[in-house]
């Protein structure tokens, strides 16, 4: 996928009401509401000069790049992911551009996928199925397995609901979670992969609440957020994302579901949820240490050998 993607599909999104606090690409009215209530989540803004766009009768204004950084990011730092991304094309943006003829069989190709997502998720509502939605945007070793075990202990299905859209260099591809996942779903019977076309921001508990908003819009009554939810760099402290979405729980139907994160705990001898046991020799299981490995086609211990095989 080439880089300008990432505005189509935003398009698509706003066409296919996906986001809850917004109709279309943001002016600076839109991008004011969205500085001030931080329950918003993250704003779809539209640079200039996106090839699948006419800007013919499109409205211009720019964006103050500490500002935006100090109100969604919260933080100082110009070179942080989040911002290097939003920045890329510079910070003149539009509203009102329209989308050119030729590219309207691929924004069709991303409604499609969100109305398969809604439409799944309602005749599993029919059959009586309670269901809890997840995002994961690594391939899961065990302790996402403690975590999915913690979740279906309370539900019926868990639906592991990554986001299939422009990421960060390191990031895992879609390849590999689409693999990763499609082994889930068969290791557990009791999980369903339905991955879910949108854009990823690194906006850390900002993010959480913007993914929150989409879920519901999905049609999801519950949805898991993660210790260190949509996240880079360490700028976010730990449980940030669940505090944030615990504060602004009035403001969703959707309710959240969290938990202190998947650890192997030695004196237990398993991989348990933080807090579930008394013990303090917990190992953190890292997501960058499996990613490492996976690129050295090095086996990680904690994960599972048959998954790592495939990969």
């Amino acid at each position: 996928m080439e880089d300008q993607e990432e505005y189509l599909i935003s398009y698509a999104n706003l066409k296919s009401n996906i986001f809850k606090f917004q109709k279309e690409f943001a002016d600076k009215k839109i991008l004011d509401l969205f500085y001030d209530n931080e329950y918003m989540g993250i704003p779809q803004c539209l640079p200039a000069n996106i090839k699948y766009f006419d800007y013919s009768q499109a409205e211009f204004f720019r964006i103050d790049k500490k500002k935006f950084s100090n109100k969604i990011f919260k933080t100082k730092n110009m070179n942080y992911v989040g911002n290097k991304k939003f920045f890329r094309y510079g910070t003149l943006f539009a509203q009102n551009a329209i989308l050119k003829n030729k590219y309207k069989k691929k924004l069709d190709f991303y409604i499609k996928n969100t109305k398969l997502i809604v439409k799944t998720i309602k005749n599993l509502k029919l059959k009586n199925k309670k269901i809890c939605s997840m995002q994961i945007r690594n391939a899961p070793h065990f302790g996402h397995e403690a975590v999915f075990k913690f979740i279906l202990a309370k539900f019926d299905l868990l639906v592991l609901n990554p986001i299939f859209g422009i990421k960060k260099k390191k990031d895992v591809g879609n390849r590999i979670i689409t693999k990763s996942l499609k082994f889930m779903e068969k290791k557990y019977k009791n999980i369903k992969f339905l991955p879910f076309w949108t854009n990823f921001y690194y906006g850390g508990p900002r993010e959480a609440l913007h993914h929150l908003s989409m879920r519901e819009k999905l049609g999801f009554k519950y949805f898991y957020i993660g210790r260190d939810h949509a996240g880079a760099e360490n700028i976010f402290r730990p449980n940030a994302a669940t505090k944030k979405v615990i504060k602004y729980k009035k403001k969703f139907k959707i309710k959240s579901i969290t938990s202190n994160g998947g650890y192997f705990c030695n004196k237990c001898d398993q991989y348990l949820i933080k807090g579930h046991c008394n013990h303090k020799t917990l190992i953190n299981i890292s997501g960058t240490e499996f990613r490492s490995c996976l690129k050295k086609n090095r086996y990680y211990k904690h994960a599972d050998l048959s998954l790592q095989k495939i990969l």
